[in-house]
């Protein structure tokens, strides 16, 4: 009985009823701006994926190669083999300067051989092929690469103590 001549008590009481619903209010207020921060960072988190595996794809290819009897093919597949670690990513391999086209005698273009000193590859992956949930033209044309450049094991001039190259 006392508890309804409480004025405090029943003030507390009408106060709950007038705020049904607020929290439903300020969720959906927040909940979007919130969700889009979480796709943001989980995008830009699988980007940095994606530029510390193009450089690792570097390394593994010019080291593969460098040795004697491998190919710009064998190269190229090692790489990509490597980028496929994070899914299917689209890249654009080259070594050398050279994409494994075959010109019209049936041979690659750029292929290596005993004289070749020096293995470059380089790998773009343009970015608008490669996100993950954010649309691909929020990026445009902006593309990551990576570059490594070794010497071969298979020239005359590797063994050699007075070529410095």
């Amino acid at each position: 009985m006392l508890s309804k001549l409480n004025p405090i008590r029943n003030r507390r009481r009408r106060r709950r009823k007038d705020r049904t619903g607020a929290s439903a209010v300020e969720f959906a207020m927040v909940a979007p701006s919130f969700i889009f921060v979480i796709i943001v960072c989980v995008e830009f988190a699988r980007l940095s994926m994606l530029r510390n595996t193009a450089h690792n794809a570097c390394y593994e290819s010019c080291r593969f190669i460098i040795t004697e009897g491998s190919s710009i093919e064998d190269g190229r597949n090692r790489a990509q083999t490597v980028l496929n670690r994070l899914g299917n990513v689209q890249a654009n391999i080259l070594i050398n300067d050279s994409d494994g086209t075959v010109n019209s005698d049936g041979n690659v273009i750029g292929e290596l051989d005993f004289d070749t000193a020096m293995v470059q590859a380089e790998i773009e992956i343009p970015l608008s092929e490669n996100t993950f949930v954010l649309p691909g033209s929020l990026f445009g044309n902006r593309a990551i690469r990576a570059r490594m450049s070794m010497r071969t094991e298979r020239h005359a001039g590797f063994f050699d103590a007075s070529n410095t190259n």
